[in-house]
């Protein structure tokens, strides 16, 4: 019984903290913040920005607390006749920073692909080369990441090899294997081991 009602502990825990069940939704300060990180408007020379704000806006009053998936489709930037590829650009010095924030906050990456020539016809005039799916445990989480100042340091070795990201958030509907199943089932294969 002991054994049982701690595993049971355990899996609350890992569910709670992954799943943000304490996670309020973004306010309306917190969104328009969140559009100036994503605008780019952390680093002087990028003063140009992509970002569409009614998206962000709209993004941020939609904020329903709960866990969503950023598609990223990049564009490798061409340097003095060599491609500086997207896998390249994830470096020490980016990913040391990054992903331990993404860690620390419950996100981590759920696909890191190169894609093949589209399947369409006629075919999409843009060519990515390479596909990243973030699974991010809540908007408020992303806020804090991109608006981290160790991040906004990242993200200039992220300028310096990538010519274009083509970011894409989306709401799941009918989600894959989630972490939450694959730490439930370990402690259920732990606790019948030591019964």
């Amino acid at each position: 019984m002991i054994l049982y009602t701690t595993l049971i502990v355990i899996f609350l825990c890992f569910a709670c903290w992954y799943d943000g069940w304490w996670i309020s939704s973004l306010t309306e300060e917190e969104g328009k913040v969140l559009y100036k990180a994503l605008s780019g408007q952390r680093v002087e020379d990028q003063t140009k920005s992509t970002v569409n704000p009614n998206a962000v806006d709209f993004f941020a009053k939609t904020d329903n607390g709960k866990a969503f998936y950023m598609l990223n489709l990049i564009k490798d930037k061409k340097l003095e006749n060599k491609d500086i590829g997207a896998f390249e650009s994830i470096d020490r010095n980016y990913a040391k920073v990054v992903f331990p924030l993404l860690f620390k906050h419950g996100c981590h990456p759920v696909l890191v692909s190169k894609p093949l020539n589209t399947f369409s016809q006629p075919a999409i005039e843009e060519k990515w080369d390479a596909i990243f799916i973030i699974r991010y445990r809540s908007r408020k989480d992303l806020y804090k990441i991109v608006t981290n100042p160790e991040f906004q340091k990242a993200w200039e070795f992220k300028l310096s090899t990538i010519q274009s990201t083509t970011v894409i958030p989306s709401v799941p509907i009918l989600q894959g294997v989630n972490l939450n199943w694959i730490v439930g089932l370990i402690l259920i294969l732990i606790g019948w081991i030591c019964t």
